[in-house]
């Protein structure tokens, strides 16, 4: 079978990024004949121009996969007969994408004009987010009609359900998570049984609690220094990751009295080894995580897990891990004392 996976070029890889890599990876050693396009120049291939009236993809590609795909005029592109369209995240039903206000409280509100043309403003500016908002209904009908849509969790469906897209198209499909790659690949040779005694990090030190991800403000690596801070037993936390907040929060360490008790490492090519040697994971996520593959991850690797009970995290962590109320800072210190 010929495919195209389209994705947005990002200068960022994140989860959406990894995941498309790994089905570009799964299909081609099925035997698939696979191409990958992030530009609409790379998709209208019949004359390499970009400026054909009709895409050369409709009758040279079996399927067509979607990641991501921001521009309302590539998204009508694909003919929706061939197209499946992963959603990863809050894109389609909210004009802020996070499905958070600018009050840092969650949205659970379908997405429209009320009160979305108040909100999305006040992060992207008018001109953008007023866009967004007039687009979004044109963006639900556009998918509607789509082959199938795929999800990674049934929080993330419900959410799409109550905006208005059908049921009957709304696939979940959690990402398959085998434990112990270190190449992005993911093998079966390591597990729970190969955590050592004393965990120790890359770096030669002891990993006591580990943040994975990145570091901008849905993420709540801000709670979780807070949670820090109020512990009684003193623990180190080591993070790894990068992003915008990266500079507060290192004051924030700093102001809270942390910075001996906490280490930024950046991003780290190989973060399942530093979960393995970790004594516990903390995913201190507070916006609605469609899924939460660093939970998954860790909690495939064997290792002990604490997390904010919110969006599609209980479904990633499966019931083996401590999960604590959105929020709840004094419920977060008191987790990560026990563990």
């Amino acid at each position: 079978m010929k495919v195209l996976v389209y994705i947005d070029k990002s200068d960022v890889r994140g989860g959406i990024e990894i995941f498309a890599e790994r089905q570009v990876a799964r299909l081609r050693a099925e035997g698939h004949d696979v191409d990958v396009g992030s530009t609409p120049a790379q998709i209208c291939i019949c004359g390499n121009d970009g400026n054909c009236e009709q895409l050369g993809f409709v009758n040279n590609y079996d399927e067509i996969i979607v990641h991501k795909c921001a521009s309302m005029a590539t998204l009508e592109m694909f003919p929706p007969e061939k197209t499946v369209c992963y959603i990863h995240d809050h894109e389609p039903i909210c004009p802020r994408t996070y499905a958070y206000t600018p009050l840092g409280r969650n949205c659970v509100r379908p997405g429209g004009i009320w009160p979305c043309a108040f909100c999305a403003p006040l992060c992207r500016g008018w001109k953008d987010a007023i866009a967004r908002v007039l687009t979004q209904r044109r963006r639900l009908r556009v998918l509607s009609k789509f082959k199938k849509l795929v999800v990674i969790s049934q929080f993330m469906k419900s959410r799409l359900v109550a905006n208005g897209l059908p049921a009957e198209k709304i696939v979940v499909e959690p990402p398959v998570i085998r434990a112990g790659g270190t190449d992005g690949t993911y093998r079966t040779d390591k597990t729970s049984a190969d955590r050592p005694d004393s965990p120790s990090g890359p770096a030669g030190h002891s990993i006591d609690l580990l943040y994975v991800g990145q570091l901008i403000r849905g993420k709540g690596v801000h709670l979780l220094l807070k949670a820090m801070a109020r512990m009684r037993t003193p623990r180190m936390l080591d993070i790894v990751g990068t992003g915008n907040m990266e500079a507060k929060l290192k004051m924030q360490a700093e102001r809270l009295g942390l910075d001996g008790r906490v280490r930024f490492h950046g991003f780290q090519p190989n973060p399942q080894e530093w979960m393995l040697r970790a004594a516990c994971v903390v995913v201190p996520s507070f916006w609605q995580e469609p899924y939460g593959l660093v939970a998954a991850e860790a909690v495939a690797l064997g290792c002990k897990v604490v997390a904010f009970a919110i969006g599609g995290l209980p479904e990633a962590c499966g019931g083996k891990a401590t999960l604590v109320p959105p929020g709840n800072i004094t419920a977060l210190a008191a987790a990560l004392e026990c563990r």
